[in-house]
């Protein structure tokens, strides 16, 4: 190593004698200034050589400089210094301060400069410090003090060396010491680091800013580290701070920070007293955390010693001080990757504690959870809480936590969740509220551990929303598990089931679980919930169950009674579906409202509605029986004539009551286009109607009779004609001008019609005409029915009947009946009488007379009595017998 050096000594006053290095005139104005003598001497003052070491501003070189007291100069208080100018890299590097004092020390005072090469020996011991020194240290690495004054020290180059020596480099570099001085010494207005003065230049020093120290006695320790810094630098043979740098950081600290120091020995402290208190693991953290490039391998080097502060937390520790203890012991780890070892060692630890005091963990959570570190513990406490025995009390524990933490308590192991949902401790509703704040990876783990142990109704809130966003293959996946867990006899859950496999479209997939269930009440309402009103959904049902299966008609009927008018006619529209259903659903008792609403709803061809309504019909109470059958009454009235068909019309017609539309049920049921006996069937079903239905027809004469007009040939039976017949003159009683109107527009279509049935209609129609031509006042609507050429309208009339008579093949106890109904029985059986084959006409009604009803039998007797009495034809009627 090559050193430069100047020598400054008095010559014109004190200046530069000689040197080997031009320096910039900042560092050498300070070189000229320090190497004077350092403070005024008193008169024969003396002082040993001293020694004086800086940087200089330039920051290229530091001085180590030794001053000689200068006696042969002309003058008092003269010195001698030489400056050994050091490169800054060789002093920050192995340089050995000690070598360089005897270096200097040996070239003397008086010997020109030169270029010096030194080797710096390895190895060399230095002398110890005795005594004093214990507070001189403390105040420069323990205190913070800016500037050290040291007063009346015996040895101080050696002290001065050993602390040059010990220090880091990067102290090094700045550091000021003067071992001498009798006045504070400065670098650009900035007191010296350390300075040695005699006792008697403690005056000069009033001004100190900095510490003073009594070198001349011997201190004692106000630190506890104190005596390990003075045995590294004052006792050992080297000494150096490298055995107190734990973090290894002081040698490349730019900053040289006494703090690094302080840290190192408060790290060495606080190990110490792990064992006996936990606490001081959490102060080695903090130190790790603001040491950033060492702290992964601090932390790591620190397990152990975590893992014994935990257990001793734990073992001696109240439950509530201990989680508090290894919340923060988590939170100061932070992010560093720790070693397995510990993070095992933690959570057993955690575990087997709350296993020990499960109340005081669960009370714990809501706080742990609020701090950096409780999500680490949780995991442990929950492993704890599930080994918990008995494990009841600590599920109503659970139950009691609010928020978020109880779901993530129950998540941080897979044990927890089947053990809490497993009891009933009322865990479900606060976990649903928990699971409302989760976030999406939490709601879906929680879903994937729940969805497993949802098995009673008291989860049917929490299978809801493990199924709120399900797809069609999960909610079929949990059907399926739910019957495997409990045969699917969870009211309560076969709901969410249902609605969920609606919402997704999977009702269908469902529905093929649940029939392979045990039956039960439960099973059917579920089957039931499922069914939709739809073909494909009816047809299911008609496809999957057998005749012999109760169900079946049960569920085609509450699936059917839900459906719309609409969807009847959808369900129904398919050939045979109907008949199909109907052949099913018969037999139920409840069938008759939904075959009601079929029959309303659903077209059908006439004879399958008549059928299905007459089936119906007796169960059907009240007005809606009424209106059904008089719907299918005007498609029946037109349908062929059979025994047993006619049977059933005749049900229909009496219950059609005063619902019926007798316009229309006469004009459909006597249509001109309809055959012979089907209009003849219909009239004789018209009167044996029950009395309310056939007083609506009878209410009607004017449509019966246009109706019997329609026909061109009167070819009805002569018994439908008298039931027409019996139908008009009862209408007499509900509609008197109804039927005299009828009556006078029918009896011209009758006079012209030859066959028996048309005597049955005049014995209806004749009368009321007739008694009107005896009014003085004729109705117009009557002057059309006869040709009066004479002022006796009721002769004409006579003479009209006597001749249609005696020319057809009218029954003559018909045309006897009407005279004695017209009131004027003998006058037109007279007139009949007179004619060609009168008298037999007569013998004819004689011999048919006790058919005739009374009154009007009696009436036709006596006159046919009395025109024999006044022909001298006596003989004995029937009546007379």
């Amino acid at each position: 190593m090559i050193i430069e050096q100047q020598l400054h000594g008095y010559r014109q006053g004190h200046e530069l004698l000689s040197g080997t290095i031009r320096l910039p005139p900042r560092d050498q104005d300070l070189v000229d200034r320090l190497s004077d003598l350092a403070g005024p001497l008193a008169p024969g003052e003396k002082f040993a050589p001293y020694l004086t070491c800086y940087p200089l501003p330039s920051g290229t070189h530091y001085v180590l400089a030794r001053t000689w007291q200068d006696r042969e100069a002309p003058r008092a208080g003269c010195v001698r210094t030489r400056s050994l100018v050091i490169p800054m890299a060789e002093w920050m590097s192995d340089v050995d301060p000690w070598t360089l004092s005897v270096v200097v020390t040996e070239v003397g005072a008086t010997a020109p400069c030169k270029r010096l090469s030194v080797e710096a020996p390895k190895g060399r011991p230095l002398p110890p410090v005795d005594g004093a020194g214990i507070e001189l240290l403390e105040a420069l690495f323990l205190e913070d003090s800016p500037a050290v004054a040291v007063f009346g020290a015996t040895s101080p180059d050696t002290i001065a060396l050993r602390i040059l020596t010990a220090i880091w480099p990067s102290m090094r570099r700045r550091y000021t010491i003067s071992t001498f001085c009798n006045s504070p010494r400065t670098i650009a207005k900035k007191s010296f680091d350390l300075v040695f003065a005699p006792i008697d230049a403690r005056p000069n020093f009033s001004d100190w800013k900095g510490r003073r120290i009594d070198g001349s006695r011997p201190g004692s320790a106000r630190h506890p580290w104190a005596s390990r810094i003075v045995d590294a630098v004052f006792r050992a043979p080297h000494p150096s701070f490298s055995e107190l740098d734990v973090f290894g950081e002081m040698a490349g600290d730019d900053e040289g920070s006494v703090q690094s120091l302080r840290l190192s020995m408060l790290w060495e402290e606080l190990s110490r007293k792990v064992d006996a208190e936990p606490h001081a693991a959490l102060g080695l953290l903090d130190i790790a955390n603001t040491r950033s490039s060492r702290r992964a391998d601090l932390v790591a080097g620190l397990t152990p010693t975590f893992a014994r502060a935990a257990q001793a937390a734990v073992s001696n520790f109240p439950p509530a001080e201990a989680w508090r203890f290894l919340q923060v012991l988590i939170s100061k780890l932070g992010n560093t990757r720790w070693q397995l070892s510990l993070a095992r060692s933690i959570r057993s630890l955690t575990a087997s504690f709350a296993a020990r005091h499960p109340r005081d963990a669960v009370v714990a959570i809501p706080s742990l959870l609020e701090e950096e570190g409780g999500d680490f513990l949780l995991s442990g406490i929950a492993q704890g809480l599930s080994d918990a025995v008995p494990f009841e009390p600590v599920a109503h524990m659970l139950a009691e936590l609010t928020g978020r933490n109880l779901l993530k308590t129950l998540l941080a192991t897979p044990e927890l969740i089947p053990m809490t949902l497993g009891m009933e401790t009322g865990v479900e509703r606060p976990l649903l509220h928990s699971m409302a704040d989760a976030s999406a990876e939490e709601r879906s783990q929680a879903h994937r551990r729940m969805l497993p142990h949802l098995v009673a109704d008291r989860h049917a809130d929490l299978l809801s929303d493990c199924l709120s966003e399900s797809t069609a293959e999960q909610v079929v996946s949990e059907a399926e598990h739910l019957l495997r867990a409990n045969g699917l006899q969870r009211p309560m859950l076969n709901d969410v089931i249902v609605q969920a496999a609606r919402r997704v479209g999977a009702s269908r997939s469902v529905l093929d679980i649940v029939v392979r269930a045990k039956n039960s009440d439960i099973i059917y309402t579920m089957l039931k919930d499922l069914m939709q009103p739809t073909p494909s959904d009816v047809d299911w049902i008609l496809d999957t169950f057998t005749a012999a299966d109760p169900r079946r008609a049960a569920l085609l009927i509450d699936t059917l009674q839900e459906a719309s008018q609409d969807e009847l006619q959808r369900i129904f529209d398919r050939a045979g579906h109907l008949r199909r259903v109907i052949a099913v659903i018969r037999s139920d008792a409840r069938s008759t409202e939904l075959l009601a609403r079929i029959a309303e709803s659903v077209p059908m061809p006439a004879g399958d509605l008549l059928t299905l309504v007459i089936e119906i019909l007796p169960d059907l109470a009240g007005r809606r029986g009424s209106v059904l059958a008089a719907k299918c009454l005007y498609e029946a009235l037109v349908q062929g004539a059979d025994p047993s068909y006619d049977k059933q019309l005749a049900t229909l017609i009496d219950r059609t009551g005063a619902e019926v539309d007798a316009q229309r049920a006469i004009r459909v049921g006597i249509a001109a286009d309809l055959a012979t006996p089907i209009v003849s069937r219909n009239l004789l079903l018209f009167d044996a109607a029950a009395p309310v239905t056939r007083k609506r027809l009878v209410n009607e004469p004017e449509a019966l009779t246009d109706m019997v007009m329609a026909r061109r040939t009167l070819d009805i039976t002569y018994q439908a004609a008298e039931a027409a017949s019996r139908m008009l003159w009862d209408s007499a009683s509900v509609n008197i001008r109804g039927y005299v109107r009828a009556s006078a527009r029918l009896l011209p279509y009758v006079m012209e019609q030859h066959g028996p049935s048309a005597s049955a209609l005049l014995v209806a129609v004749f009368p009321p005409v007739y008694r009107e031509l005896q009014q003085e006042s004729l109705p117009e609507f009557l002057s059309f029915v006869f040709m009066f050429l004479d002022w006796d309208r009721c002769k004409i009339a006579r003479r009209a009947l006597a001749q249609a008579a005696l020319h057809s093949r009218w029954r003559p106890r018909d045309v006897a009946f009407a005279a004695a109904r017209a009131g004027d029985a003998e006058r037109i059986l007279r007139t009949i009488a007179k004619r060609d084959g009168g008298m037999s006409f007569l013998t004819s009604v004689s011999n048919d007379i006790a058919s005739i009803p009374e009154p009007a039998k009696k009436q036709v007797w006596r006159a046919i009595k009395e025109i024999r009495s006044d022909s001298g034809l006596r003989g004995k009627l029937p009546f007379d017998v």
